[in-house]
């Protein structure tokens, strides 16, 4: 089933996240900066081998006539190159210098802000998810990028220095049913924004293993998700983001609650939105009244018949047995009804 989030059925993350750029080599996080003297110049990090799914920044350094001007800063999305899909910008890598990648494509020579292991004629390809303001040092945020770098970085960090924390740390992150689902958003819902997750132990061993400064961009992000719940400008909905992992991917799950609570004839309204690799945002739009759920599977994109039956199987079978009962179907839109995020975002149209 592909790429489904886990409705009573197995999340199967593969289908989402499949091959690397180099299948058999392992992903290896982007080594910490600025570490160093300031006076010296940083030597450059490790080649990343980069899974299709990982959100990267990248910088234009030569526009295109079509493209954004230079210095302007984009959020990407690395998936497969696909010659048939009409909204990837494709293009090729030119050189990798640094601590960067220079890609040449229809929007312009960008320089992706990763060392990537991949040789000069390597196709790539990206999904622009954001514009960023010109010369910002805006951090790839999980509520806004869909993505969490710093805990995709985190995850490996700690495979040698506390690889059973790390373990435990997938293991949360990896719910197998849709019943392990809605135990895992609530937990975190709980942890994060009421707790202190992912904990001291976490930071400890970050910082014993040198890793000081991911620590910080865990802890800054973690602050920013609980700031932005209870930011005013997202209207009427309160904005949770939550992490899944997909793979070796964490994908930052937005949870969109009202913030006025239902009255006794009023049903409870709620969305739930992921950014998959290959169907872009999907959002779940739920009303819950009394024990009947009513979903619909909203997407950018048609979902296929055969995936939409599988949907609805699994949707059937987490329901069966709980004493609820509930309807789900499907909608195509270019905007989703449910949009507390939008204030906050300034999104780039692709027109080569």
């Amino acid at each position: 089933m592909a790429e489904s989030v886990g409705l009573g059925a197995p999340i199967t993350p593969a289908t989402a996240i499949d091959p690397r750029i180099h299948p058999n080599s392992a992903v290896t996080p982007a080594q910490a900066r600025g570490e160093q003297d300031a006076q010296r110049q940083a030597p450059p990090d490790a080649p990343t081998q980069l899974a299709l799914g990982t959100i990267v920044k990248a910088i234009v350094r030569t526009p295109s006539a079509t493209g954004p001007a230079a210095g302007t800063q984009l959020l990407l999305r690395i998936v497969a190159p696909d010659p048939s899909a009409t909204d990837l910008v494709s293009g090729t890598v030119v050189e990798v210098t640094g601590n960067e990648t220079l890609a040449e494509t229809p929007l312009g020579l960008l320089a992706v802000q990763r060392r990537l292991a991949l040789v000069s004629g390597t196709p790539i390809a990206f999904v622009v998810i954001e514009l960023l303001a010109r010369g910002s040092d805006t951090p790839s945020a999980p509520a806004r990028s869909g993505g969490w770098l710093a805990l995709e970085e985190t995850l490996f960090a700690l495979l040698d220095p506390a690889p059973a924390l790390a373990e435990l740390i997938r293991a949360v992150l990896t719910p197998r049913s849709g019943a392990q689902l809605a135990g895992t958003l609530l937990f975190l819902t709980g942890a994060l924004y009421h707790g202190s997750w992912p904990g001291a132990a976490v930071s400890s061993a970050l910082q014993q293993s040198g890793q000081g400064k991911l620590a910080q961009r865990l802890a800054a992000d973690i602050t920013a998700l609980r700031r932005l719940s209870d930011d005013a400008s997202t209207g009427d909905w309160r904005v949770l983001t939550l992490p899944l992992l997909s793979g070796n991917v964490p994908l930052a799950v937005r949870l969109y609650l009202q913030r006025r609570k239902p009255g006794p004839e009023e049903a409870l309204h709620f969305a739930l939105e992921i950014e998959l690799s290959r169907l872009g945002p999907v959002q779940l739009d739920g009303l819950l009244r009394d024990n009947r759920l009513i979903l619909v599977a909203r997407s950018h994109r048609e979902l296929e018949p055969e995936l939409r039956q599988e949907l609805k199987e699994a949707f059937a079978q987490a329901l069966a047995g709980t004493g609820f009962s509930g309807d789900l179907s499907f909608a195509t839109a270019a905007n989703f009804l449910v949009r507390p995020l939008d204030q906050l975002r300034e999104h780039i149209k692709i027109t080569a």
